[in-house]
């Protein structure tokens, strides 16, 4: 049987993370070219609906950057560690 660590755990939740991440980002990016494309007017009164929506989105994409950094930081101290340790 296999023998998982907690590198591996990490790295391959990091993977995940940075592919949900893309999406997201391109989503939002979506979203973004769709309220430039639609500036307010008369008959389109929901911008700012639009506007806070994107903040929101963003604001959880933000949230995954840092979780991505965080873990991609703790698997180079994991790496560190594994090579100080083979000396």
């Amino acid at each position: 049987m296999a023998k998982v660590t907690a590198h591996d755990a990490l790295t391959y939740s990091l993977k995940r993370e940075q592919a949900q991440f893309a999406e997201e980002a391109e989503r939002l990016a979506t979203q973004a070219a769709y309220i430039a494309a639609a500036p307010p007017a008369a008959e389109r009164n929901t911008v700012s609906g639009d506007i806070t929506r994107l903040i929101q989105e963003a604001t959880f994409l933000l949230k995954r950057a840092v979780t991505i950094e965080a873990g991609l930081e703790a698997v180079g101290l994991m790496n560190a560690e594994a090579a100080v340790t083979e000396q």
